[in-house]
C-alpha cells in the first residue's frame, strides 16, 4: 500500500510528465495569442519539453519564460520568414486550381507540395535549433536545410505530428469538434514530446562530433609528443 502512494511510483512519475506537458502546453498556446509571437512560444515550448525529457530544468514555467525571452529575436525572424513563406506558397495552390488543369497542373502540384514540405520541415528543426544552440541565423537556416534532408523520415513524422489537428479538421470535423477540448490540453505538450525524441538522438550524435574530434587530437598530440 506504501508503494502505491510512493512519488517514485511509475504510475505518480506518468502523471507528473502528463501535468508538466499540459502545463508547457498551455503557457505555449497563451504566448500565441499575439500570433506574431508563435515563433518565441514554440522554441520556448521545445526548450521546456526538452529539458523535461533530459531530465533537467529548474521549473516548468521559469523555464520556458527564460527560453521566451533568450530566443525571442531569432526566433520571431524565422516565424515572419517561415509564414511568409508558406503563405506564399498556399497562393500558389490556389492560382493553380484557377489557371492550370492536367498535366500542367499535377507537375507544378507537385513543385509546390514539395516547396511547402521543404519549409514545414526546415520549421521543424528551425525553433529546436534556435532553443539548443547559439548560432548565427544564417548557420540555424543551413543547418535546418541539412537535417531536413538528411533525416528526411523523421522530418516527415514530425510534419505530420503537427498536422493532425488540421487533418482531423479536414476529414472529421464533428470529431474534431467533440474532442476539441482534449486538443487543446494535449496536441502542443505531446507534439513537443514527439519532436524531442525524434530530435534527441540527432542532437546527441551532432553533439558528439566536436567531443570526438577533440578527443582525437588530444591522441594526435600525445602520440606526437612521444615520437623521439
Amino acid at each position: 500500500m506504501r508503494k502505491l502512494f510512493d512519488l517514485e511510483n511509475p504510475v505518480f512519475q506518468l502523471i507528473s510528465r502528463l501535468s508538466d506537458l499540459v502545463v508547457a502546453g498551455l503557457l505555449y498556446l497563451a504566448c500565441c495569442i499575439p500570433v506574431v509571437t508563435i515563433g518565441p512560444a514554440a522554441a520556448a515550448l521545445f526548450k521546456t519539453v526538452y529539458d523535461l525529457t533530459l531530465e533537467r530544468g529548474s521549473g516548468i514555467v521559469k523555464t520556458y519564460f527564460r527560453a521566451f525571452r533568450d530566443n525571442f529575436r531569432q526566433a520571431l525572424l524565422v516565424w515572419l520568414m517561415g509564414f511568409t513563406a508558406l503563405a506564399a506558397l498556399v497562393c500558389d495552390f490556389l492560382l493553380l486550381k484557377l489557371y492550370y488543369q492536367g498535366t500542367a497542373y499535377t507537375a507544378l502540384f507537385a513543385m509546390v507540395a514539395a516547396l511547402a514540405v521543404l519549409v514545414g520541415g526546415m520549421l521543424c528543426y528551425l525553433f529546436p535549433l534556435i532553443a539548443r544552440y547559439d548560432n548565427t541565423l544564417r548557420e540555424h537556416i543551413r543547418n535546418a536545410l541539412i537535417l531536413t534532408v538528411r533525416y528526411f523520415p523523421k522530418t516527415l513524422a514530425m510534419l505530420l505530428i503537427r498536422m493532425l489537428p488540421l487533418l482531423t479538421f479536414w476529414f472529421m470535423p464533428e470529431v474534431f469538434f467533440q474532442t476539441l477540448l482534449l486538443w487543446i490540453l494535449f496536441a502542443p505538450g505531446f507534439s513537443a514530446q514527439a519532436d524531442a525524441f525524434l530530435i534527441r538522438p540527432v542532437f546527441e550524435k551532432l553533439e558528439a562530433k566536436p567531443a570526438d574530434e577533440t578527443a582525437q587530437k588530444a591522441e594526435e598530440k600525445e602520440e606526437g609528443s612521444e615520437t623521439p
